[in-house]
């Protein structure tokens, strides 16, 4: 597809060639989830009336079972508190929200979820 020596790593081929990695196609699908199914979630301005700059966080429930933690819902509370703030703020708008965040993903080689998680960087 791009001429490139077979010995060539893919992670910067994948941004070039605007492919999502198998984690970016997750991290999109429970973002699509999540979007589709917003009355399910809270967000921090729910819970009080301060319009700080973490209005847009969702609330993560506590719960101290794994697999409770490892579920669908936690765990797109917790991929959806580290998107960049830009994306996140479109939540109310699915479908600007989902193609700015497929633009940001393909751009990305994420290579794990953790590696997603532990980014820095802001859109």
């Amino acid at each position: 597809m791009s001429g490139s020596n077979v010995r060539t790593s893919c992670r910067p081929l994948f941004p070039i060639l605007g492919i999502m990695t198998l984690p970016s196609q997750y991290i999109f699908s429970l973002m699509r989830f999540l979007s589709r199914n917003l009355e399910f979630y809270t967000f921090n301005s729910t819970i009080h009336n301060y319009n700080t700059r973490n209005r847009v966080i969702l609330h993560k429930p506590s719960s101290l079972l794994t697999i409770c933690q490892k579920g669908l819902y936690y765990e797109s509370v917790g991929v959806f508190n580290k998107l960049p703030h830009n994306i996140a703020e479109l939540i109310s708008h699915n479908k600007s929200f989902l193609t700015k965040l497929k633009k940001y993903l393909s751009g990305k080689a994420f290579y794990s979820i953790d590696e997603y998680m532990n980014d820095h960087s802001d859109g």
